[in-house]
């Protein structure tokens, strides 16, 4: 239903890793340019409304992951069920080592690439 993805759209907004505007080419660019190696935001997925995507900066490339949303938790494609978006984040940040590519290669998540405007912060 449309007022559970504006809900769940809401409930990441106030988290500064999320970007709600951006497209991967966007993604790519800022963690390049601003990121450091373990640099990651999320967005929207652009090929699927409703999911999100993950976007990590590591050696010097991005890597984008797909984290799909069922409507009533998230998960990385059969890792770990979270029910929100930040859970999800927040474990894997928590838990370096768990979060792999196909090959088995870890994907570290460390460095939030924050979207809130850092002039606001001070």
């Amino acid at each position: 239903s449309t007022s559970a993805n504006i809900s769940n759209l809401k409930a990441v907004i106030n988290f500064r890793w999320f970007w709600p505007t951006i497209s991967g080419i966007e993604a790519e660019k800022l963690l390049m340019e601003r990121g450091v190696d373990c640099s990651f935001l999320a967005r929207p997925s652009s090929s699927n409304p409703g999911d999100f995507t993950l976007s990590v900066r590591r050696n010097g490339e991005v890597t984008h992951i797909k984290i799909q949303n069922s409507g009533d938790f998230y998960d990385l494609y059969g890792g770990e069920k979270f029910a929100t978006l930040s859970e999800l984040v927040q474990y894997y940040m928590e838990k370096q080592g768990q979060l792999k590519e196909k090959n088995g290669e870890i994907i570290e998540l460390k460095y939030p690439l924050n979207c809130a405007d850092p002039t606001t912060e001070r």
